[in-house]
């Protein structure tokens, strides 16, 4: 099951596997970073988001209007054992994916059950729950949330976030931030060498990921 949406000026076609935005940012400035007194901001306010549906797990029934109210759960007893929370896919890895077009930027996943995703340039990068800003180098930012999804990387902490970098000085993307699953969301940034990237988001269900590929 793959349902994508965007929020912006203009609709657009949705194709499964890919969907593509074209932004224009500002001037490139590689050597700032962002958040700082002196950063640029990236002019782009447009955002993207879906669904993924891990795994084997069948995807949630939809009740029609005339199905009966079904009774409200009884209270639980004193000395009674709590219910389990509930097994959540997981994101088993990031890498960036190198090649002559575009790097992409790969969120491999986990588990079985649906999750979401939403992909949108931001002007403050903020970790969730916190009113600090992220510093990641970069001409734009893009901020890439997983929700309903548990981290499962070793590597992955809050106070000091999974950075990954090119290699190649040229590569579109100049860095990505990683921090663990905090309240079933994972959070990622982004950081661009142009402002002006062109980002296509891939949810694969063969693929089992979530792919991001900039280039520009």
């Amino acid at each position: 099951m793959h349902v994508a949406t965007r929020t912006g000026v203009s609709a657009v076609a949705l194709v499964l596997p890919a969907l593509v935005l074209s932004t224009a940012c500002g001037a490139p400035d590689v050597d700032h970073r962002v958040g700082g007194a002196h950063g640029l901001r990236c002019q782009q306010f447009e955002s993207f988001s879906g669904q993924l549906l891990v795994g084997d797990s069948p995807s949630l029934p939809t009740v029609p209007d005339w199905a009966p109210t079904l009774p409200e759960l009884a209270p639980v007893e004193p000395g009674a054992q709590p219910q389990p929370a509930p097994v959540l896919p997981t994101l088993d890895s990031i890498e960036i994916e190198p090649t002559a077009a575009a790097d992409t930027i790969v969120f491999a996943l986990g588990g079985d059950g649906p999750m979401g995703w939403s992909a949108r340039f931001v002007q403050m990068p903020l970790l969730h729950g916190t009113d600090e800003p992220v510093s990641i180098s970069g001409a734009c930012v893009l901020q890439i949330d997983l929700t309903g999804v548990d981290s499962n990387i070793d590597s992955l902490r809050r106070e000091v976030p999974m950075r990954l970098s090119p290699e190649d000085e040229a590569s579109s993307v100049v860095e990505v931030l990683g921090y663990p699953s905090s309240s079933a969301l994972v959070q990622s940034f982004v950081g661009t060498r142009s402002g002006t990237p062109t980002v296509t988001v891939d949810a694969s269900i063969d693929r089992t990921a979530i792919t991001v590929a900039i280039s520009f």
